[in-house]
Parts: structure tokens; C-alpha cells; sequence
């Protein structure tokens, strides 16, 4: 039989059997078993040849053809049966469609609904999590009970040690892949839940502070470093992004994609507008075989949140006229953007998470990330003053919890932390530089103005970048 596929492929491919033909013939050969079946529903009425079926999945409930010609009732007949044979195929196969499949189908759908960064994170998790379990993933999605899921979860968190976080990205998989399947119609019933041993997933806690913000002391050495490798290095911009994200905490992406434009002035203070996010490139052209593809900037934050006014420190304009400087010793100007490379090009994340790897090295501190900067620059305004509502606003988040949560820590050292603690059951008022209740609070030796929260913000006026 094999032989015979081969041999048949080859004949096509060589011309020697036209394939057009074939399927004009089989279409016949289709025909005249579809006739020999039903032609007797075609009755003669007077001088019309008739045929009338009752079909409840037809608008009318009714398939009918009436004609004085027979061969085009029979015509019509044909391709009726033929499409009703078409339709059952197509259920037969929905229904023994695997969850692996509907899986597929589903994300080809979410590729227009969510960014392809966010396609390329659910193909991580389904690989490493789901598909192992090929069991569990072949079996038609309809047949899948509340047990097999329960028991596919349960096996999850036995075999892998998952973060709470992490496991409810996990489930949201299986959760989305049959919501889809829902709206789609193929069922009306999901078989989505948890129930598992939840003593075997590690609870959201809180990071130790030393881990996620860097003391003052690391600061400082830190920054040193990054204007030793300015001073060898006078045409690098990428150390710049570091030090300046300790003075205005945005995240690495919206600060990669900021303006000289993007500087205006309120009431005689600088700010920065955020307004755009540089983002990662995936092509999700083939959903087994995600590549990274580099990175654009888009015209958005990440959330609406996101789009918000940062004043400016003394030393954070500082840090920007130098960065324009240094854009114009190296004859690179691209539509305003602040962090070029040599080339002209958009610094990416990459580059500075390698710097800023690098230099925690090099002076022997925790290698941290640039997102540890902007918990640092949450926690240096929370513990100077600063409401948790004001900071929030400057982070751009939409809920206070979380950045209470998740971004406010000790940034004093191990000495510092102890000396407060005492002098604070001593009664004795701390002096330390870090702890002000003051309306208007520092930021290293630049003062940040706290502006009333129940003032309406004004469209702030562009002003010309300075020199």
C-alpha cells in the first residue's frame, strides 16, 4: 500500500496523472453513491422535480430544491450530503480534538489579544509544565474530568517546588485553554479547578531587604564605579541609565525610552514624562519554535497607570545634560532619544542588566537587577516621608498594596538598622539621613517637593530641552 502512495505521489508530481482530474473523478464517484442512496427523495410534482429534507440546523429547518431541470435537483442534492458529510467530520473531529490541540488553537487566537512577549512566557510554562505530562495533554478535551485535572495539578506540585506566583501561571493555562473552549461552544462546562496540597507550594513572601534594594553604602559605591567606567569610557551612555534610575525609579524598559521632549516644567520644577516603554520582540510565527526578535518602542506604558509625571532631582538633570552631551561628542541624535549606543541605536535592557551585573561584581556586592534600583528608590522616599499614595503615583501603579507590598524595604545596613531600633526604645530622635517626616523630604542631596494630592494636575508646558 505504501508502494502504491508513492508510486501514485511520484505520477502526480511528473505530470503523469493530472491531480485535477483525480478529484473531478472522486467528486463524481462521491455523487453517484450519494445518488444511489437518496435519489429517491427527488419526486416529480406537475412539471417540477422537487426535493425536501427536514434539517433542524438549517435556518428554515428545511433543506429544499425545486426545478423543471433533474440534473440540477440532483446537483444540489449532492452538494447538500456532501457539506452535511463535511459538518458530522468536523464534529467527529472537534470531539476527539486532544487538549494539546485546543491548546494550539486557543493561543492562535490570544496572539491578537495579548502582547507577544506574554505568548512567548505561556509557551515557557506549557513546555516545561505540560508537556511532559503527554498523558494528560492526548486525551481528547472533552473526556477530561475535575479528577484528571485534579490529578495532573497534584503531580505538578509534587514533582516541581513552585512559588505560589509561578503555579497560578501554570494553572492560568489550563483556566484560559478551556474559558476558550467555552466561548468557542465546544462545551458548556469547564473542568477547571484547584484542589491540591497547597502545604506543597511555597507562599508569596516577602524578599529579605538585603536581597532587593541596595543599602546606601552600595549606592554609593556603585555609582562611583559606573563613573569610573564613564571616565574610561567617555562615549557610554549605558551607565548613565543606572544612575539616573536611582534618581527617578522607573522601570528599565521606560527609561530606555525616554526623550529630551519628554522634559517639562510645573510650577518651576522639572519632571519627566512617562509616556512609552521600550518592549521585547518575539516572533510567534510558529508557536513551538518562539524566538527572541530584538526589541521595538511602543507608544504606551505598561499600564494606564503608567503614563505619569516624575519630578527631577538636581543630580537627575544633571545626569541628562551629560547623557545629551555625551550623544552629541559621539554625533548620534535619533527623533530626541536620551540612551543611544555608538551607532545611533536604542540601548537595550540587555545591555544595562549587564553593566549594572558587572559592576556589582566588580566592587563585590549582590548582583541585583535594574528593578532592585526601582525598589530602592521606592524605599529611600518611604522611609524619608514620603506617603505610600505619592509613591505609588510615581511608580505607576494603579494599586497601593502593591507597591507596600512589594516595593518598600530597609535600605539601611545591618549597624544602621540596629542604632535606629535602639535609639528609637531610648527615646533618643535619630538623626540619621535616611528618616525625615518633613513635608518636604531629600532625595540624596536633592530636595523632592511633595505636591497636594488633591490638586488637579494641569497638562504641564513643554519646554525646550536645556543645555
Amino acid at each position: 500500500m505504501n508502494n502504491l502512495n508513492i508510486d501514485f505521489e511520484y505520477a502526480i508530481e511528473h505530470g503523469i496523472i493530472d491531480y485535477a482530474d483525480v478529484l473531478e473523478s472522486t467528486k463524481n464517484m462521491k455523487k453517484a453513491e450519494i445518488l444511489k442512496k437518496h435519489g429517491d427523495k427527488i419526486k416529480l410534482y406537475g412539471k417540477d422535480w422537487c426535493v425536501r429534507i427536514p434539517d433542524a440546523t438549517l435556518e428554515q429547518g428545511v433543506f429544499r430544491c425545486r426545478s423543471k431541470d433533474r440534473k440540477r435537483v440532483e446537483e444540489k442534492l449532492c452538494e447538500y450530503y456532501m457539506d452535511l458529510e463535511k459538518k458530522q467530520k468536523e464534529v467527529e473531529n472537534k470531539n476527539n480534538t486532544t487538549l494539546e490541540e485546543l491548546f494550539y488553537e486557543f493561543m492562535e487566537y490570544k496572539k491578537g489579544k495579548v502582547s507577544n512577549d506574554t505568548i512567548r512566557r505561556m509557551m515557557v510554562d506549557w513546555k516545561k509544565f505540560y508537556e511532559p505530562n503527554k498523558e494528560f495533554i492526548h486525551m481528547p478535551f472533552k473526556t477530561i474530568t475535575r479528577i484528571d485535572v485534579d490529578n495532573f495539578l497534584n503531580d505538578i506540585v509534587n514533582r516541581y517546588e513552585m512559588k505560589n506566583k509561578a503555579f497560578c501561571n501554570m494553572c492560568g493555562i489550563l483556566k484560559q485553554t478551556y474559558e476558550y473552549a467555552v466561548n468557542a461552544e465546544y462545551i458548556t462546562r469547564s473542568p477547571y479547578r484547584v484542589e491540591v496540597n497547597k502545604k506543597k507550594i511555597i507562599p508569596n513572601r516577602k524578599k529579605p531587604s538585603e536581597k532587593e534594594v541596595f543599602t546606601i553604602k552600595e549606592k554609593e559605591m556603585l555609582l562611583e564605579e559606573m563613573e569610573r567606567r564613564i571616565s574610561e569610557n567617555p562615549t557610554n551612555n549605558v551607565p548613565f541609565a543606572i544612575m539616573l534610575d536611582f534618581e527617578i525609579g522607573l522601570r528599565c524598559g521606560e527609561i530606555l525610552a525616554l526623550k529630551e521632549s519628554d522634559i517639562v516644567m510645573e510650577k518651576g520644577i522639572y519632571k519627566i514624562h512617562v509616556c512609552r516603554q521600550l518592549i521585547k520582540d518575539s516572533d510567534i510565527t510558529n508557536l513551538k519554535n518562539v524566538k527572541g526578535n530584538g526589541y521595538h518602542i511602543v507608544e504606551y506604558t505598561k499600564s494606564d497607570c503608567g503614563d505619569r509625571f516624575v519630578p527631577l532631582t538636581e543630580k537627575a538633570l544633571e545626569y541628562i545634560r551629560r547623557i545629551k552631551q555625551t550623544n552629541e561628542t559621539n554625533g548620534k541624535f535619533n527623533e530626541g532619544y536620551l540612551f543611544l549606543t555608538k551607532d545611533g541605536t536604542t540601548i537595550t535592557e540587555g545591555a544595562v542588566d549587564g553593566q549594572l551585573r558587572n559592576g556589582c561584581e566588580k566592587i563585590n556586592i549582590p548582583v541585583r537587577s535594574m528593578h532592585k534600583i526601582r525598589k530602592t528608590y521606592a524605599s529611600t522616599l518611604y522611609q524619608r516621608g514620603v506617603s505610600i499614595t505619592i509613591i505609588s503615583k510615581m511608580l505607576g501603579h494603579a494599586d497601593e498594596s502593591t507597591t507596600l507590598k512589594h516595593y518598600i524595604f530597609n535600605i539601611a545596613d545591618t549597624t544602621e538598622t540596629d542604632t535606629l531600633v535602639l535609639n528609637a526604645l531610648a527615646g533618643t530622635e535619630h538623626t540619621n539621613s535616611t528618616i525625615s517626616s518633613k513635608k518636604s523630604v531629600t532625595n540624596g542631596d536633592n530636595k523632592i517637593v511633595q505636591f497636594p494630592e488633591s490638586e488637579k494636575r494641569k497638562t504641564p508646558s513643554k519646554i525646550r530641552a536645556f543645555r
